[in-house]
């Protein structure tokens, strides 16, 4: 997982340098020269987050709950390969603070995380779903948890991906209620929706018995 969270990470930490343009009307209280603006739009356009009244809100903490909306609507969009279809840009070559890992992250910086990763996603995605799906064993089983611990807003969501295995047991999130979210926490997530449903979307390995050890 260490290997998923060091690109997120790194993109939390580019929040403070990176600007962005652009061309589309803006909720009122994002700057048309915010470095997350163009995140924003992609994230609005394609409803994963949204503006109620005009206001995102960008530097206000995200919790747990909010978290788990995001993400099973942009697993849903992933599934059925309705991601703004744009090529995946490559990170510049920097080494990431450490210190996104504890600190907690605010919707603007969800917003830039899924906005950047739904590209690398679709473009490591099979061109269509899967007849039948790969159920592997890399990824862990349904996880349980207890729905008293999560605010009713969620459990739909939360249920969708757990169901789904895009949710790994002991995850914080599968405790969804108010609680601000981790810059780890957010990388383990969005790392676990994009291998599970990449996993969905994925045919089962064909037999092939010269694949087989020992041999038969």
């Amino acid at each position: 997982m260490e290997r998923f969270g060091r690109p997120i990470g790194f993109l939390l930490t580019l929040a403070w340098a990176c600007t962005a343009q652009t061309q589309v009307p803006l909720p009122r209280d994002v700057p048309a020269n915010h470095w997350a603006a163009t995140a924003v739009r992609t994230v609005l356009d394609t409803g994963v987050m949204s503006a109620p009244n005009g206001v995102f809100a960008g530097e206000r903490r995200i919790t747990r709950a909010e978290l788990v909306a995001v993400l099973a609507r942009f697993a849903r969009l992933l599934e059925a390969r309705k991601w703004p279809s744009e090529s995946p840009k490559a990170l510049p070559e920097k080494q990431s603070k450490t210190t996104w890992k504890t600190r907690q992250v605010t919707r603007y910086e969800v917003a830039a995380v899924i906005a950047r990763l739904g590209a690398f996603a679709m473009a490591g995605l099979p061109s269509q779903p899967s007849k039948t799906p790969y159920d592997s064993e890399a990824i862990p089983p349904v996880p349980t948890y207890d729905r008293s611990k999560v605010l009713p807003a969620a459990r739909s969501d939360l249920q969708y991906l757990t169901s789904r295995r895009l949710l790994w047991p002991r995850s914080p999130l599968l405790e969804a209620g108010r609680q601000p979210v981790t810059g780890q926490q957010l990388a383990d997530a969005v790392a676990q929706v994009i291998s599970g449903v990449a996993s969905r979307m994925t045919d089962e390995p064909e037999e092939r018995e010269d694949l087989v050890w020992p041999p038969r």
